[in-house]
């Protein structure tokens, strides 16, 4: 819409609305009378009023020539009401008006189709920005889904699946920059009995109390999984054997510090069993890693559990 629009009263002389459009150079005028239009003199209308003075029309006014039609439409109508008017009424330009009537300004063709372009223009930005935002959307679903792929549901904590994934990697890296790293092998003392004796929903909660406390006292760079059961796995990144046994034994006290009543025990709570060793870092292989680790928690247990035992990587199990 063209808001400096230039208007004229109807008893305005035809000669100065002649001059006026001819030196500002003006496709249009519009006729107000009392602020509100009433009506649209064009080119074409002067070149016709021209025509019939020097033909002798003694016509000096606007008033006495021009239409009284005008077709208008409220400034908060839609383009396309515009545009729809414009091609019902077979005109180019379109009269703005304000809730009073008073005039606001002018749409012309030019202007819908400078409109139509804006409006295409956002509509390309408004779906560019929903694809982006549900490409987004669609990657962070397959991302919680792979989560979802690697994690336990119950305790939280990495899977099976995940733990084979990690251990690819840390033997990659072992092979390739002969980084160590060690393995934690734990097993909740008894808990058969525990299950029997307390139910499977209690037994339930106390592995969810057991993985959290892993989860809270191994460090960020130290990965917690489900290894089967009421058994737990942790790997520890460039960590050797005797600083895994000191991690080991903090693992240990932080199930023990839980206080779960277990009567089947020594001291008549949960407890643990922790099995520690390391990788060999001039032949790295998984399962002789975690054959170490399962046999020092077989040993870890046969000494009377609530223990933490370690083989170093050169004993031979």
């Amino acid at each position: 819409m063209t808001a400096k629009v230039a208007t004229v009263g109807p008893d305005t002389p035809l000669c100065k609305v002649a001059a006026l459009m001819s030196q500002s150079r003006l496709s249009c005028i519009v006729v107000v009378e009392h602020d509100r239009p009433i009506a649209v003199i064009t080119e074409r209308d002067m070149t016709r009023l021209a025509s019939q003075l020097l033909n002798g029309d003694t016509t000096k006014v606007l008033r006495d020539t021009m239409s009284p039609q005008v077709f208008t439409l409220n400034v908060d109508a839609s383009c396309n009401e515009a545009v729809e008017l414009a091609n019902a009424k077979r005109i180019r330009r379109v009269v703005i008006v304000d809730n009073k009537g008073k005039l606001v300004g002018v749409a012309t063709q030019s202007d819908f189709l400078r409109a139509h372009a804006e409006e295409l223009e956002f509509q390309k930005a408004n779906l560019e920005v929903t694809v982006t935002e549900r490409t987004q959307e669609l990657v962070d679903v397959n991302l919680r889904l792979m989560d979802l792929a690697s994690v336990d549901p119950m305790l939280d904590i990495g899977n099976r699946r995940s733990m084979d994934e990690e251990f690819e990697k840390m033997t990659e890296r072992t092979r390739r920059y002969r980084c160590p790293y060690a393995v934690a092998l734990i097993d909740v003392d008894y808990f058969k009995k525990y299950n029997d004796n307390y139910g499977h929903q209690m037994g339930d909660d106390a592995l969810v109390k057991v993985a959290k406390a892993l989860k809270n006292i191994v460090r960020r760079a130290d990965r917690v999984f489900r290894y089967g059961g009421e058994e737990f796995l942790v790997i520890l990144p460039e960590v050797g054997v005797e600083g895994a046994a000191i991690a080991g034994e903090h693992m240990r006290a932080a199930i023990e510090a839980l206080h779960i009543k277990h009567e089947f025990t020594t001291n008549g709570i949960l407890t643990a069993s922790v099995g520690i060793t390391e990788e060999n870092i001039k032949s790295p292989s998984i399962k002789a890693v975690i054959k170490r680790s399962d046999n020092a928690l077989y040993i870890a247990k046969s000494n009377g559990r609530n223990q933490v035992y370690s083989f170093d990587a050169t004993e031979n199990i």
